[in-house]
């Protein structure tokens, strides 16, 4: 499962990846689905309550399809369920990972080791050029 950051703080990313937002849409289906399946509703049943076709919103659920928030305010009422409740969960922080355990023998070194940690941003360039280590235990996680 991978992560993403709902803050708006500057110095945090936001959805930027396409397979964080992809996850975030599937995820969201999911919970639509559960919710769907909760209310013994089928596809085609809420589909026509909300003035969408049956195929429009199996792509929702599978997360094919991204819903507007009209009609995801309007899938909620007809569930009757509250919003978050279909939103997805932000990951908590997971374990520091090793990144030159984890690829082995298929690293030529420490520049190369370096060049790959500062590319997926556990480490960044300083003023000079050179690279640190970010100073934030949280800055390397593992995406899933």
């Amino acid at each position: 499962m991978l992560t993403w950051r709902y803050s708006c703080s500057s110095n945090q990313p936001n959805m930027r990846d396409g397979a964080e937002l992809n996850e975030f849409y599937r995820q969201l289906g999911e919970g639509i689905r559960r919710a769907r399946k909760q209310r013994k509703l089928s596809q085609d049943a809420l589909a026509k309550l909300v003035g969408l076709t049956r195929t429009s919103l199996t792509n929702i659920e599978s997360g094919r399809q991204h819903p507007p928030l009209h009609t995801f305010c309007d899938i909620v009422e007809q569930l009757k369920v509250e919003f978050a409740d279909l939103l997805p969960r932000p990951l908590p922080a997971t374990a520091a990972v090793d990144i030159g355990k984890l690829a082995g023998s298929q690293i030529r070194g420490e520049q190369e080791l370096a060049f790959i940690q500062t590319a997926i941003g556990i480490k960044r360039r300083d003023s000079n050029g050179d690279t640190t280590k970010k100073n934030s235990g949280n800055d390397l996680r593992a995406s899933r």
